[in-house]
């Protein structure tokens, strides 16, 4: 018996040890997490540098495509805009990508007004695009020459007066070879000549100047006929001939041109430079040379 009671005793001291263990075990569980520490300056940080060196790259491209743009502007070629109205002269050279500065001046020999009589720089130069270019346009006014000189020769029985007429004044010839046939004949103008074409049968691409009678660089007299040799191809083809009736005879060669037709000018009685008729007319293949009959 007593080694009974010694037995249950051990009993109930061990039920009492693993009901303590469980109830700790409990508490710990139950317990709350404990609070997180103060956040990591670097967990802040690094967003705003990722942030920084994205926008620094993308300034870098940006810079990299506007200075490639500015350092590398493609340069054209100016279009020969001498001898076109002003509108049509304008209208070419800002679609080429220019922009342009007009002024109106007096000219040594009569030009319409409104028509382009100089440019700068001068057509088949290379400018980048955004440029400007300067157009002469004539006012219609033409700048007085001087007075003629006079000499008095004086002998001693008798007395003369010698008059001496200023020479016509004389001007260099453009070489326009190689140039559309419309631009070439405007610069001939703008020097002072009538510019007469000729169709050419020849290897040139057509409506472009292949000969020019006097040859450019050679002097001339205002007023003289400067013929230029236009290469035509072998079957160009039908064009309707513009009426040029009752315009100058510049406006009118400029019309005909830029229809594709060349031009030869002759002259008789009636109004002095205003074209009195013209021939052929109605229609006729490209570089057909139509003569217009001008007053002098």
């Amino acid at each position: 018996m007593p080694r009974v009671a010694k037995s249950c005793g051990g009993n109930a001291q061990r039920v009492e040890e693993d009901t303590q263990r469980f109830q700790t075990a409990e508490l710990e569980r139950a317990a709350p997490p404990p609070p997180p520490g103060p956040p990591s300056m670097l967990a802040d940080v690094w967003p705003w540098l990722a942030l920084l060196g994205v926008l620094a790259a993308a300034g870098l491209v940006v810079w990299l495509f506007v200075f490639n743009n500015r350092h590398h502007a493609k340069e054209r070629v100016v279009p020969a805009v001498v001898g076109l109205q002003q509108q049509v002269a304008v209208a070419r050279l800002k679609r080429a990508g220019y922009s342009v500065k007009v002024v109106l001046t007096a000219v040594r020999k009569h030009s319409p007004r409104g028509v382009v009589t100089s440019q700068k720089p001068g057509g088949g130069s290379q400018l980048p695009a955004g440029s400007t270019v300067g157009l002469g346009v004539s006012n219609g006014r033409v700048l007085k020459a001087p007075p003629p000189t006079t000499t008095r020769p004086t002998t001693t029985t008798t007395t003369t007066r010698a008059t001496t007429t200023a020479p016509a004044p004389t001007s260099q010839v453009p070489d326009v070879t190689g140039q559309d046939m419309a631009a070439g004949a405007g610069q001939v103008e703008a020097a002072g000549f009538v510019a007469d074409t000729d169709p050419v049968q020849g290897s040139g691409t057509p409506g472009s100047i292949i000969q020019e009678s006097p040859p450019g660089g050679t002097q001339g007299k205002a007023g003289e006929t400067v013929t230029l040799g236009v290469a035509v191809p072998a079957s160009p083809p039908a064009v309707t001939i513009p009426d040029v009736t009752g315009k100058t005879a510049a406006e009118a060669r400029a019309a005909l041109l830029q229809a594709k037709l060349t031009v030869r000018t002759t002259y008789k009685s009636g109004t002095a430079g205003v074209v009195l008729g013209e021939s052929p007319t109605g229609s006729a293949p490209a570089y057909t040379q139509v003569t217009i009959s001008v007053g002098k």
